[in-house]
């Protein structure tokens, strides 16, 4: 099997972007040299990074670099680009800016101190968005000499125009995540009918005026921003640094909706499709209903979450801040044809109570625990495989979904994630791929296997790789071509 994957989510410019404010001379400014503010600058990971990762779940290493990517086979990058919001950089009651608060982020994320005050200094977010957007754009097709061999990346913003054949190729699609993005003017003072005007021209503007259009985003992130209740996501570290308030009767608002109908329009330019990671439970109902039963109901846009991770429970009958997804939310996302980034994070994983990571343990096939942190991964892939099967059994209208083809990759690498130890940044990919390869074929050992009405025809290589590329590919094919964005 080739050693190849699409990541869903990932931060690939946080890092890069944020070392370049360290001099005025570089700022915005992207380089193919091997400094910090280069996308393709990889960090030499050592043992004193890894035991401060593993004790600490500081994570300043980079993860997503672009040759960190080209080590471990991937072909499309789905991208984030979104300004970190300024709450990150203020003291929990929002008053002030932190004083030793502020080192506190930059070893969460290891960002820097110049990145930390030009963010506080910001009056909006969106003239950021696009100097983001301008710095990964600037060195699109430079070559960078990785192995002897001329690596690339470039930017696409249709299936047509990616490039699967090179090896030396990094498709990049690009995303964002928070609505907050979209504000320009962050004055307390604005109402509510001037901060609705400014946000739609923006995101009007970015449809019709950029070269390249996001392909997805996610309205909330880590802190309110009016336009629906968001989910608890900061945890550790970071939990005590930063105030989340979360409030789980906050559905889509107004505007919320407002923003919605403007990225899924196809009158203002290509369809921007939605991300429901970040929400909260009752934010994620309204909408999923508004796709199912609501004004799009004809329309088969698919529900997507980029990264994240199930429970295995049922929905409870009261609202949640609850991060990870539930049962039914998972059958709802493979019955509209969308699809599941499985978020590489141990805290979003080890949540979940699932079946035994001894599983077909054996001394053979361990290897510093690398085993035992790939079930963690591969339960995912089965739980909601297992679900899926069950549904479809009361379900006639489910009869065509593929119970192991919306599952992917969506790993958070590069924001703030803890990643699963030895499995640190897209360079292992290719060992998480042989290890989920096990637990598939001990998993197709099982009774539960044995009993699926495929299971003469199910195989691990193909679930596995239909989980690091075939699944990704198919969404992309049916779901980012011209004809498919365009009215």
């Amino acid at each position: 099997m080739e050693n190849r994957f699409i990541d869903f989510h990932c931060h690939s410019i946080l890092k890069p972007y944020s070392k370049s404010f360290e001099k005025k001379s570089t700022q915005k400014k992207n380089t193919i040299d091997d400094v910090k503010r280069s996308v393709w600058f990889k960090t030499k990971l050592n043992v004193v990074k890894k035991i401060a990762n593993a004790l600490a779940t500081v994570t300043k290493f980079t993860q997503a670099d672009l040759r960190s990517a080209y080590k471990g086979g991937a072909k499309v990058l789905m991208v984030s680009i979104d300004p970190m919001e300024r709450e990150l950089i203020l003291s929990r009651k929002r008053k002030k800016k932190r004083k030793k608060g502020k080192l506190l982020l930059d070893l969460i994320q290891g960002i820097g101190k110049p990145r930390m005050d030009y963010l506080y200094g910001l009056n909006g977010y969106y003239e950021d968005l696009k100097d983001s957007y301008a710095f990964l754009d600037d060195l699109q097709h430079t070559p960078k000499t990785i192995d002897n061999k001329q690596v690339r990346y470039q930017l696409v913003d249709a299936y047509e125009n990616l490039d699967f054949a090179s090896p030396e190729t990094i498709n990049l699609i690009l995303t964002m995540e928070g609505g907050h993005v979209f504000r320009s003017n962050l004055d307390e003072n604005l109402t509510k009918a001037e901060i609705a005007q400014q946000m739609l021209l923006n995101i009007n503007t970015l449809k019709s005026e950029w070269a390249i259009t996001p392909f997805l985003v996610s309205i909330a992130h880590h802190f309110e921003n009016g336009l629906c209740g968001q989910a608890k996501s900061l945890t550790g570290a970071a939990n005590l640094a930063y105030k989340q308030f979360l409030e789980p009767e906050d559905g889509i608002s107004p505007l919320g909706e407002k923003v919605i109908d403007a990225l899924l329009s196809k009158s203002n330019g290509k369809r921007i499709l939605i991300d429901v990671k970040h929400m909260n439970l009752k934010s994620r109902k309204e909408y999923y209903d508004l796709i199912r039963f609501g004004k799009y109901k004809d329309e088969n846009i698919p529900i997507l979450a980029s990264h994240g991770a199930v429970n295995n429970t049922a929905m409870p009958g009261k609202n949640t801040t609850e991060i990870n997804f539930y049962q039914e939310e998972i059958v709802i996302i493979a019955k509209s044809g969308g699809i599941f980034g499985v978020q590489l994070d141990a805290r979003r994983l080890r949540k979940t109570k699932y079946g035994s990571k001894r599983r077909g343990l054996t001394p053979a096939i361990e290897r510093k625990g690398l085993y035992k942190r790939a079930f963690f991964v591969w339960r995912q892939i089965e739980m909601m495989a297992l679900w899926v099967y069950k549904a479809k059994i009361m379900d006639v209208e489910m009869g065509l979904v593929d119970p192991w083809g919306f599952q992917v990759i969506g790993s958070d690498f590069d924001g703030i994630v803890d990643p699963l130890d030895g499995y640190w940044t897209h360079s292992e990919m290719p060992l998480l791929q042989e290890y989920l390869v096990l637990h598939a074929k001990v998993f197709l050992n099982t009774n539960t296997a044995k009993k699926l009405s495929d299971f003469p025809s199910l195989d691990a290589e193909t679930i596995v790789e239909k989980f690091m590329f075939l699944n990704a590919q198919n969404f992309l094919s049916n779901h980012f071509s011209t004809e498919k964005r365009n009215a």
